[in-house]
């Protein structure tokens, strides 16, 4: 048995099959059932009813593989008023272990339709007898005492575990701790860690009330994970903590979430030389763990990683005694830089193209070589890309026009940024392009104060977030990008039509880790219009597919699509491509004028790489390190890590996975993500499963 919170969960039991069993052994496994469930405290304290063996019987009928299907489905809001299960509870669960655990979550009605709800949400449930015609809503769950410090101390699961942030949005809001400026400023980033990020660190600057109401709105939505969190907390020894000893302790790298935790390791680092420290370079600290991070940082650089740290996450000033929160605005330093020509300067990249960081010694104009990004100004930056919330700028009219840059000013002083921009300007410089300014309060949406070809300039006094975007019925030619990727494995080659001012090395990287496929060039010189359909001939090809496609690119900057797939025959080394515009006019007009197209590009392309040349090798080494960390872990965890695959945004089947073992399982993982994905894909789901040290392991590798 093993203990998960608060749950008796059985990692060892096989699931019972009702068919498997005869008749008098299926009535005794109920009445041990129910014999057992009735000594458990169920959520709301009711008592427990014959209805308990309804819901057990109910489970024993279903394949283990439908049982994976409800229980995914159990950790969704299902049922208005019904919390879902944190999905991780049910990781080890079998049958019996499932029905605990509902019962221990909802009294026995609530369990009865949720259960229904699933069977039918998975098509499961063909007619089956239902038990309950109609589910009252649910008076309002208790409210426990909150629990000191819970989003100070638990910042770090708050952020990063799912929650019903929308639902917490509403009740804060109501209150009167959340108004709606704020609540844009959330609502603009486009991945769900970002929105709980934002909130959870407005709490400490609004007060004790505000921090018990969103206590009491989280036991209302999601009231599971609220008791997680709380048996979490009490298992771990806040003295540090609360002590006077040296400013950074294991505590406190323990409040920063993965992303920042490595951001701050990269930032650090170079700090990293001479005195009494171990000769670390990059990877002993980048990729070490929280201890070994604490250990190789030394006492003589508190104050200074300290100042680093508040840089990282200013919410972390309300957890250092005597540390003030710092602030990103800027001081007052400004020297006439407008005819000083640019100074192209290639930052340094982080581990996953996401961050940059540019160092300008001088006062200057300097140019981002990746990003385009030019900075008035001097000193050292660090600024990384994060999705926009399409949906929230469609409500408002608005679509994106360039990637959203959230920025941290580590030294020095700037006074104007120049954002690059796409768009083909109209006689007299007319456009339609504004400026996002996201701060921690409010968005504010801004005209630029001038808009050359290739970017939108304003003035700045403090860094934050900022992003270009444009009316959503914009409509207008833009400068474009047509990329091409090759397959060599395969005979494929991708062409990827994007907008000129897309970030190449974020790019290439997402479709080397996506697909393996080997980036080959770009080509710049094309005009594109939103929605217009292209087509693209080839020669020699095997075939093209689609035979047509939109140009559906410009609405988003991380989501990199491709437009056309050409198959090669295998000796192909050069391909010659023609890109045109596709209009679809009736078939009698077409007969009598002709079909309207229009070449955008055509040329030759040298395919540098050969099928006959490609090396197995990279291929190969992953396959074996990715075995040699399942062939670590448990056969238990090794069904767990298969269930996470089959979680995963872009899942492997589960009925490939059912029967696999663990080298058909990474032979799985090779074929649908390729070797870099497998690779990135396996760390994440280790991290989830907190094997954060086989997670390294494959990291450094």
């Amino acid at each position: 048995m093993k203990w998960t919170g608060c749950l008796v969960v059985n990692t060892n039991g096989k699931n019972i099959k009702k068919e498997e069993l005869p008749p008098l052994r299926l009535h005794s496994v109920l009445q041990e059932f129910a014999r057992t469930s009735a000594s458990i405290n169920t959520w709301k304290g009711k008592k427990e009813s014959v209805q308990n063996t309804c819901l057990l019987s109910k489970l024993l009928t279903l394949q283990e593989v439908d049982l994976w299907r409800v229980q995914w489905c159990l950790g969704q809001h299902l049922l208005l008023g019904s919390p879902p299960i944190p999905l991780h509870w049910l990781w080890y669960a079998d049958a019996n272990s499932t029905a605990k655990i509902m019962l221990k979550c909802y009294d026995d009605e609530e369990a009865l339709a949720i259960l229904d709800a699933a069977l039918m949400l998975t098509g499961i449930d063909d007619g089956v007898i239902h038990h309950h015609h109609h589910l009252d809503l649910q008076a309002p769950r208790p409210v426990p005492e909150p629990y000191p410090d819970i989003v100070k101390i638990g910042r770090r699961k708050l952020i990063t575990r799912t929650w019903s942030v929308d639902l917490v949005m509403d009740a804060l809001q109501d209150q009167g701790f959340l108004n709606t400026a704020k609540r844009e400023a959330i609502s603009i980033c486009g991945v769900q860690t970002d929105k709980n990020r934002a909130l959870v660190d407005m709490l400490p600057r609004k007060g004790s009330k505000a921090h018990i109401a969103f206590y009491k709105a989280l036991s209302q939505s999601d009231p599971f994970f609220l008791q997680e969190l709380q048996d979490d907390l009490n298992t771990e020894s806040l003295s540090e903590l609360e002590s006077s000893g040296p400013p950074v302790s294991i505590d406190i790298l323990d409040f920063l979430v993965l992303d920042e935790f490595k951001s701050f390791q990269w930032l650090v680092r170079d700090h990293m030389s001479g005195g009494n420290l171990p000769p670390t370079g990059e990877e002993p600290l980048q990729h070490s763990e929280t201890s070994v991070t604490l250990r190789l940082l030394g006492k003589q650089l508190d104050r200074h990683a300290v100042n680093i740290m508040q840089k990282v996450v200013p919410t972390i000033g309300f957890c250092l005694p005597g540390q003030a929160v710092t602030s990103q605005r800027l001081p007052d330093i400004r020297e006439e830089t407008a005819d000083t020509p640019a100074v192209e300067l290639t930052p340094e990249v982080f581990e996953d193209c996401h961050m940059f960081r540019l160092c300008c010694q001088q006062m200057g104009v300097f140019r981002c070589s990746l990003t385009g990004l030019l900075l008035e100004g001097f000193g050292e930056l660090v600024y990384q890309i994060i999705p926009w919330d399409v949906g929230f700028l469609s409500s408002k009219g608005l679509r994106p026009a360039g990637p959203l840059f959230r920025f941290t000013l580590l030294t020095g002083s700037f006074h104007r940024l120049h954002l690059p921009h796409c768009q083909l300007l109209a006689d007299g410089g007319r456009h339609s392009l504004s400026v996002a300014h996201v701060t921690v309060d409010s968005v504010h949406f801004i005209t630029p104060g001038q808009v050359t070809e290739g970017h939108a300039i304003i003035n700045i006094s403090s860094f934050s977030c900022f992003g270009l975007v444009a009316p959503e019925e914009s409509s207008n030619k833009m400068k474009g990008l047509m990329l091409l990727f090759h397959q060599p494995r395969n005979n494929l080659l991708f062409v990827v039509l994007l907008p000129r001012n897309i970030c190449l090395t974020q790019v290439m990287k997402e479709w080397k880790r996506r697909t393996g496929a080997e980036y080959v060039e770009s080509i710049p010189d094309c005009e594109l219009i939103p929605n217009q359909s292209y087509k693209l001939s080839g020669e020699p090809a095997v075939s093209i597919y689609p035979e047509s496609s939109k140009f559906l690119n410009f609405n988003d900057y991380t989501n990199f699509l491709p437009s056309f797939q050409v198959h090669l025959a295998a000796d192909v080394r050069t391909v010659a491509l023609h890109l045109k515009t596709h209009v679809n006019q009736l078939r009698l007009i077409g007969w009598l004028f002709g079909i309207s197209e229009s070449v955008v590009w055509h040329g030759f392309v040298n395919l540098t790489v050969a099928v006959s040349s490609l090396s197995t090798e990279d291929s190969v080494d992953v396959t074996l390190l990715l075995l040699k960390v399942l062939n670590s872990v448990g056969l238990d965890d090794v069904k767990t890590f298969q269930r996470l695959l089959s979680l995963h945004s872009d899942p492997i089947p589960v009925s490939r996975l059912e029967a696999a073992d663990r080298t058909r399982t990474v032979d799985l993982m090779v074929q649908q993500y390729q070797t870099e994905g497998a690779k990135q894909i396996a760390e994440e789901i280790l991290r989830m499963m907190d094997y954060n040290q086989l997670a390294d392991q494959l990291q450094r590798k």
